[in-house]
């Protein structure tokens, strides 16, 4: 199991991304909604569907900017958690169990990229991205 903060915010995640790696190093990957989903808007297209910061084998950060339409982003909102998992079971199993007196955000399910991804936010309001 992999542990990684997951960070959103209101259009300014490449930004954040550049400017963690200038301060902490490592590789930066990036995708767009262009990439991804193709949309009219040029505006929205530049927006980060998904960034990964991998410094180092022990610290990777992850964000993404809100996509107009979906709610802001709130205080206590910012930051998720996100457990990525080699066993779709236990991942599941995690899934389920955090879910608990919460509310699931995304099901759990196969995702178009190849993985298997879901969202819950916790009875506590804490969100977490799982992943196998």
């Amino acid at each position: 199991m992999k542990f990684t903060p997951y960070l959103t915010f209101n259009g300014t995640a490449k930004a954040a991304l550049t400017f963690y790696q200038k301060v902490l190093g490592g590789s930066l990957n990036i995708s767009t909604v262009q990439e991804l989903f193709h949309p009219e808007d040029h505006a929205i297209g530049q927006l980060i569907v998904h960034g990964v910061l991998t410094v180092n084998d022990h610290l990777q950060i992850s964000a993404l900017d809100v996509i107009p339409g979906a709610p802001s982003v709130q205080p206590g909102h910012t930051v998720s958690m996100g457990l990525t998992f080699h066993n779709i079971v236990t991942a599941s199993s995690i899934f389920e169990k955090l879910a608990e007196n919460g509310k699931v955000i995304i099901k759990f399910a196969p995702k178009d990229w190849g993985g298997t991804f879901g969202i819950i936010e916790d009875q506590f309001g804490v969100r977490w991205n799982i992943s196998a």
